[in-house]
């Protein structure tokens, strides 16, 4: 096999050594799928539809709830077409645009689900393909309509056809159009894998949306690279956690601070693990900076260190805190990483600028978007938009986002700052800063804040918060809320606090 062909999902899954044998989809209620299972369902979606004219880099729409089921066919897809996952609790509306931007050929639905995507495929005439799951069986299932007859030799896809296509998180705009090739997928999922030191005897937890990349590169991708076993329930909910933990005994898994946050409340109310109860090795986090006291408290619950793992759906993984320091994101993994300042001057050990990274799992370009692309990308090196340093060990440290700084009257104010300090009151469960407008200022500060405490007041707020910033970094409003806005991934969604209280 030529080493550009490596790098492929269709490789990944028959050609990295793992045992035939071996469990590689497991799920509550159901049969195990072995890899052979595995390779013959992938082999069966790639005839079926190559059947029925589908060619490779078609893309195809996957509106399927979480589960076996999801997890096999955005494989299968992503080995001879281009995957496209949306969120199955998407609006008619949403899914006729984004049906149109991405140029979806075909759109998957599960038998039995409720989903607008049919009469928004009907709408955008796009054939629709019935998954029908195998009772009692892990991730095996037929499609509707079956194979036609013809020649039953699948087409898989080649290194620079592009495996997925995904969706930015749209914390400040419409989401942007991210289209990933087989190879840069592939070269992320190895990285992952000999970073974290996955093999065949891991076993992933997976309870993400699987229309995220975070959702189904680690937990499927590189989990099934290494020859370990997913683990994918349905609808996964917090409460779940701890019997999941005791019944399937994972060794690791991945979510989002506000995942963290909600699996550790669930635990307390549980009786504490006992260590023979805890199959766990590491927990990773992404997708946000984690709160100290969440991490520390996760850490002793569940006797295992919290990683973090610094990456984007542009650029994929970017750095592992592994071996963990605390407060990094890790040493870069990624080919080439600078801190520009805002000159754009690479800046020295400890000086804060903006990350920019380049490299083989760096993406092209968002489609359709030539202003944004400009904005992105500087001779070459992809512009994060995270801001950070890196120490004199390599160690990278992110300090916030260069979009969600707010402009105060010419002072340069980081949210996240904010959001850090506000969330270590004892009083404050989540928390949330956001610019308002401002007549004479442009922008001013305001938050949006989760009690703990019941009776805690907007007075004792600030008053905690002046004994820690400078007065100008003080909210000018603190709205206490039920919930904190965030995308799926548990990033909080700044501009709706602006759009709510501006």
């Amino acid at each position: 096999m030529a080493e550009s062909a490596r790098y492929t999902i269709q490789s990944l899954v028959f050609d990295s050594n793992q045992d035939p044998d071996s469990i590689a989809v497991e799920s509550p209620g159901s049969a195990p799928l072995t890899y052979c299972n595995l390779r013959d369902q992938v082999l069966y979606v790639v005839t079926t539809l190559n059947s029925q004219h589908f060619q490779r880099n078609d893309r195809i729409a996957l509106i399927i709830p979480p589960g076996p089921e999801m997890a096999v066919m955005m494989v299968a897809v992503m080995a001879g077409f281009s995957c496209v996952p949306l969120n199955p609790h998407d609006t008619k509306p949403d899914y006729v645009r984004n049906f149109s931007r991405i140029g979806v050929k075909a759109v998957v639905v599960q038998t039995g689900t409720e989903t607008s995507a049919l009469t928004a495929a009907e709408v955008c005439n796009i054939p629709v393909i019935t998954l029908i799951p195998a009772p009692g069986k892990a991730g095996k299932f037929v499609l509707d309509p079956a194979a036609l007859p013809g020649n039953a030799e699948p087409e898989f896809a080649s290194p620079s056809d592009i495996s997925h296509v995904l969706l930015t998180s749209g914390t400040t705009a419409l989401p942007k159009i991210v289209p990933i090739s087989q190879k840069q997928s592939v070269i992320t999922r190895h990285r992952q894998v000999k970073a974290l030191h996955l093999t065949s005897d891991d076993r992933c937890l997976q309870m993400l949306p699987y229309f995220h990349g975070m959702g189904f590169g680690i937990p499927v991708l590189a989990t099934l690279l290494s020859g370990g076993t997913v683990i994918c329930p349905r609808d996964f909910i917090p409460s779940d956690f701890s019997s999941l933990l005791k019944l399937f005994r994972p060794t690791f898994f991945i979510a989002g601070p506000a995942h963290h946050h909600a699996i550790l409340r669930e635990m307390k109310k549980v009786p504490p693990l006992s260590e023979k109860e805890i199959s766990l090795r590491l927990i990773l986090s992404s997708a946000a900076v984690m709160p100290d006291t969440v991490r520390r408290e996760l850490e002793s619950v569940l006797k295992v260190p919290v990683i973090e793992q610094y990456a984007s759906t542009e650029t994929g993984v970017i750095s592992v805190n592994l071996p963990p320091k605390k407060g990094s994101v890790g040493i870069p993994v990624i080919d080439h990483l600078l801190i520009l300042d805002e000159n754009g001057i690479p800046a020295g050990p400890f000086e804060q600028g903006e990350v920019t990274v380049r490299g083989e799992t760096v993406f092209s370009g968002y489609e359709d978007a030539p202003e944004e692309n400009a904005a992105a990308f500087t001779e070459g090196w992809f512009r994060t938009g995270d801001l950070g340093y890196i120490d004199n060990d390599g160690h990278l440290f992110l300090t916030g986002r260069k979009k969600e700084l707010i402009n105060k009257g010419g002072e340069k104010i980081a949210a996240v700052e904010i959001d850090m300090l506000l969330r270590s009151h004892p009083g404050v469960r989540e928390a949330m800063t956001f610019p308002v407008e401002d007549p004479e200022l442009g922008e001013d500060i305001a938050a949006m804040v989760v009690r703990k405490q019941e009776n805690l007041s907007e007075y004792e707020v600030r008053q905690f918060l002046l004994n820690h910033i400078t007065p100008s970094k003080i909210p000018r409003k603190i709205y206490f809320v039920a919930e904190i806005p965030k995308t799926p991934t548990g990033k909080p969604v700044r501009f709706e606090g602006t759009r709510r209280y501006s």
